[in-house]
């Protein structure tokens, strides 16, 4: 395979996870609202607050594996560019050791941090 058919391939790839990542930017917002509400009530059954808890950790965890698959559809053509000698897949490679990639270490503790931030706001009581 040539160097501009993995790229094509790879931003193909890209293209499918930045939808997925997007309807579940919506569904996390959607997870705020659902926790400012039972804040908002007082009187929120328990119930509520299980189902609001159950529906925050589905959708933190579909981001996180979204976020994972972003990464290793980049890590995969990078190491594909790399093999057939494309300078650009040297470029990727560099980028792919940052602590800050798609996937990496900093985009799960930012989801994890969404997460507990929905939870905190579920479980503390209104003053």
């Amino acid at each position: 395979m040539s160097e501009y058919q993995l790229l094509n391939l790879m931003y193909q790839g890209f293209v499918f996870n930045a939808m997925y990542s997007v309807g579940f930017i919506l569904f996390t917002w959607l997870g705020f609202r659902m926790a400012r509400n039972i804040y908002e009530d007082s009187n929120a059954a328990m119930s509520g607050k299980v189902f609001t808890t159950i529906y925050c950790l589905f959708v933190a965890f579909f981001f996180f594996q979204s976020n994972q698959i972003g990464g290793n559809i980049l890590t995969e053509y990078t190491a594909q560019l790399v093999e057939i000698g494309s300078s650009s897949g040297e470029r990727l490679s560099e980028y792919a050791s940052s602590p800050t990639i798609l996937g990496g270490p900093v985009q799960t503790v930012f989801t994890l941090f969404i997460l507990v931030f929905q939870l905190a706001i579920v479980w503390t009581k209104k003053k």
